[in-house]
């Protein structure tokens, strides 16, 4: 009974001591609340905030040197132009005003380097040369020329070609850019260097009142080909001139950048320091950017880098449109979110003290809110992450699983090194090694094991947790997926090699395709001669061997000239519906005479489409692509095979291909040569299509330059498979076509003569003689011109003339041009097109225009005669 009576006492005592506890507990827990959610909101806002910042740095740094690398790829481009004029004077003893501007046409520097006012050459001209050289460009056809300013000076250097040579660019013509500080500086350095150099912005002299805009200059030194350059005084003393390139920097940015940088502004600056007289370009005022007033950037940064002779300074800074672009709000909407949250917690926290019911439904409330806030954190498109020092993972949110393709539970527990490819393992050991407490901040670019054994990029900010004594207690990780992006630069390296390439045979190939026209001429007097000489001569006359000797060798050089004409893609195509089978088949005893040390093998595929080509041009791409073979396997004895086929290529299967860029989607036939040589390195891979280079002792190293013009000059492509020690395949792709039906060639005409006077218009004397002797041994009266204007004037007095022989390269007034003017004057002249060049790409330009026949130079008179007998 006692105990009965006593109980309830003290349980009574023990329930208000429980309340008072549970009373204080209740009045500090809104406080309580208050304080862990502020900590916990200002904590992952800081995490969230500081992931972002440092993706907005990343994005100014990769903008910043996207711009910086465009700008200084531009002015490459435009070293390369010089570069090539530059090798026009180093492969001609003289470089003519007309070989100038073909130059320049061939470059279309309106559409392939926009912003470039021109092409210029500067001559260095001594005082005791200066009215000599006066004469000189007077007697040129500018009587007005003169070298301006006026004044003695030591030297002189006077622009005496500038293409275009439009109304602005004739401002400048005449004008001694040694006469001007900044001008001269930069051309004397480009002469003691050897290399390109700019001056510091200047106003071009061709500039008027109106869009008045700063420019630079680049010079390239052009020094006598004769004269040693291997001294500062020897490349003094070898000094003829420069190729130098005018830029309006307004004009030439707005090239650059078709889209102006509306996030980023930037400033170029010629020197490295940020001065008044080296500021270049200004985007911000160039392009007329409106910023708010006392704007102040979030990031800003500067590079220099040292190029073209002078250490240019690249200035940055973020532009409103930056942070827009970025997302910058995103953070101050996380913040503004979890206040929000630790405001609604708080509350429910002091309705607590109202009653016990306010209570549990604020616990509930509260509960609901941690689960929503937990869901912010699980729904980022971002990837979180925590490990432990060792790696092991602790937690995973759902956008990574779901990125690495497995469950959240299964990552769990595993050690984040094992999704790492192995090389990045040890980085990532020794960075996080690195983290301290004053720099608990780290990021870095990963690949990771994707799913069916590909690579995914991520790019991973980890912040480090420690301990009260420093230790490093747990990692904090936030990434994002990077794949595309490095996709995207992969592909942009690939394109700019791809394009460096392109323009480097480009620019060969306009060199080899000139050297080979005027090699044809002059091989024309030679062959012509030997023709005609023969002819006149009993064949047991001693000279008669002689002379074909001379033929022979003279055949050879021809034969040279066409492998140039071919590696230029100018070479004379004859085109026609060909069954590549069935020309392999009746060459295959040539090929084999051809490669005596190798077993030749044919794979040839059934049902073969047909292509359009020059038979000759194929069969020598056949010769040279087995000869090589043969020349790989060497003295062992080894394999050749010769494979054909066809395949459907689309863009993606264009883009390893040589030449591809220029190739459409559709079906191609394939020519494989494969052989059990001894391979290639990469370096040799990279050089076997410049004309003249080979690997071996002997050879003219034209060979494969000539496959790869005869390619682009059919439309088609190059694929080349080699590794050392395990031989070579060239996998040759050419347009498919329906067959036809082959249409038989007229028979020659050995004994046929002509009448009548033939008007014979040539800028060269040997080709004007031979071609004299040729027309009357076919019985024709020949009248000759040395030009266009000498050609009308004899067209015009001479009405009877039957027919005109006419040269399509000519100084002056051209053969297109001359063909135009005499159309005028008699719709119905009859004209023959002559040209070193092929009758290919000789006649389209013509097609439709009336031209009654053409021939390439050189040519023999049997050649001459069948033509003549068409044309009249």
């Amino acid at each position: 009974m006692p105990t009965d009576s006593i109980q309830p006492k003290e349980s009574a005592v023990a329930s208000l001591q429980g309340g008072a506890s549970w009373g204080k507990a209740v009045n500090l827990l809104p406080y309580l609340v208050l304080t862990l959610s502020l900590l916990m909101t200002l904590f992952f806002w800081r995490q969230y905030d500081r992931s972002l910042t440092s993706r907005f740095q990343t994005a100014f740094q990769d903008r910043t040197e996207e711009i910086m690398v465009r700008f200084l790829n531009r002015m490459i481009d435009d070293e390369q132009v010089l570069r090539g004029a530059v090798g026009l004077f180093n492969a001609s003893d003289e470089v003519t005003r007309d070989e100038w501007h073909r130059y320049s046409i061939s470059l279309s520097l309106d559409r392939n380097y926009p912003g470039l006012q021109g092409l210029g050459f500067t001559e260095v001209v001594l005082p005791k040369d200066k009215e000599r050289h006066i004469r000189r460009m007077q007697a040129a056809g500018f009587p007005s020329y003169r070298i301006w300013p006026e004044g003695e000076r030591p030297v002189y250097t006077a622009i005496v070609y500038l293409e275009p040579f439009d109304w602005r660019n004739q401002r400048a013509f005449g004008y001694d850019m040694f006469s001007e500080p900044n001008r001269h500086d930069a051309m004397a350095m480009a002469c003691d260097t050897g290399d390109a150099a700019l001056t510091n912005p200047v106003f071009l002299v061709q500039e008027t009142e109106r869009d008045r805009q700063k420019g630079v200059l680049m010079y390239l030194p052009v020094y006598d080909r004769m004269l040693p350059t291997a001294t500062l005084e020897q490349r003094r003393d070898a000094l003829k001139g420069y190729a130098y390139s005018p830029i309006r920097i307004r004009d030439f940015m707005w090239a650059t950048f078709p889209r102006p940088s509306q996030d980023i502004g930037f400033r170029i600056y010629t020197e490295s320091r940020a001065t008044a007289s080296a500021l270049l370009f200004d985007s911000v005022s160039d392009w007329k950017v409106n910023l708010p007033r006392n704007y102040r950037p979030d990031f800003r940064a500067s590079r220099t880098v040292k190029k073209f002779g002078r250490e240019w300074l690249f200035t940055f800074q973020s532009l409103p449109n930056f942070a827009l672009e970025q997302g910058k709000n995103q953070s101050r909407s996380y913040l503004a979110g979890g206040l929000v949250v630790s405001a609604l917690l708080t509350v429910i926290a002091f309705m607590l003290r109202n009653a016990r019911t306010s209570a549990i439904r604020a616990g509930q409330a509260l509960r609901e809110s941690q689960e929503r806030y937990r869901k912010i954190s699980e729904d980022s498109p971002a990837y979180i992450c925590t490990f432990l020092p060792d790696c092991t993972l602790t937690y995973v949110n759902p956008a990574l699983a779901k990125n690495a393709r497995r469950a959240q539970a299964e990552l769990e527990g595993r050690n984040f090194l094992d999704f790492l490819l192995p090389e990045y393992r040890l980085p990532v050991q020794e960075a996080l090694n690195d983290l301290t407490p004053e720099q608990p901040t780290e990021t870095m670019e990963l690949a990771i094991f994707g799913p069916g054994g590909g690579v995914i990029w991520h790019q991973w900010t980890n912040r480090g947790i420690f301990d009260e004594q420093g230790r490093l207690a747990e990692v904090q990780a936030v990434g994002q997926d990077i794949t595309e992006r490095k996709k995207a630069e992969e592909e942009r390296i690939r394109y700019e090699q791809q394009l460096l390439h392109a323009q480097k045979m480009e620019s060969l190939g306009v060199l080899a395709g000139g050297i080979a026209h005027d090699f044809n001429n002059i091989l024309m007097a030679i062959i012509g001669n030997v023709d005609l000489s023969l002819m006149k001569l009993p064949e047991e006359s001693p000279v008669a061997e002689n002379l074909r000797n001379i033929e022979t060798a003279a055949n050879r050089a021809a034969y040279l000239a066409k492998q140039m004409l071919a590696y230029s893609g100018k070479g004379r195509f004859m085109i026609e519906q060909t069954d590549l089978n069935r020309l392999i088949e009746e060459l295959r005893h040539v090929l084999e005479t051809a490669a005596p040390n190798a077993e030749l093998k044919l794979d040839l595929a059934r049902s073969l489409p047909a292509v359009e080509a020059d038979q000759n041009q194929i069969r020598q791409i056949l010769m040279n692509l087995v000869q090589n073979a043969a020349e790989a396997i060497g003295d062992q004895k080894g394999e050749i095979i010769i494979r054909t086929g066809s395949a459907i290529l689309d863009q993606e299967s264009l883009k390893n291909l040589i030449l591809g860029e220029n190739m459409a989607e559709g079906r191609y036939v394939f020519l494989e040569v494969f052989d059990t040589g001894a391979g290639m390195e990469e370096e040799v891979l990279k050089k076997i299509f410049d004309p003249f280079f080979t690997t071996k002792f002997t050879g003219r190293g034209l060979g494969l330059a000539a496959v790869h013009g005869i390619a682009r000059g059919h439309q088609g492509g190059i694929r080349i498979y080699s590794e050392p020690g395990r031989g070579t395949t060239f996998k040759v792709l050419l347009p498919a076509t329906e067959a036809a039906e082959a249409v038989a060639a007229e028979p020659v005409l050995d004994d046929w003569r002509g009448e009548g006077k033939i008007l014979l218009v040539d800028d060269e004397e040997t080709v004007r003689s031979i071609g004299i002797r040729m027309l009357r041994e076919l019985g024709f009266t020949p009248l000759t011109a040395s030009g266009g204007e000498e050609a009308l004037s004899l067209y015009r007095e001479n009405p009877d003339i039957k027919a005109v022989l006419l040269d399509l390269t000519m100084p002056g007034m051209d053969g297109e041009e001359a063909f135009r003017q005499l159309q005028l004057i008699d719709p119905k002249v009859r004209v023959v097109m002559s040209s070193g060049f092929s009758q290919q790409d000789v006649v389209q330009k013509f097609d439709g225009k009336g031209l009654v026949g053409f021939i390439q130079k050189p040519y023999t008179l049997k050649v001459l005669r069948e033509v003549m007998r068409k044309a009249p």
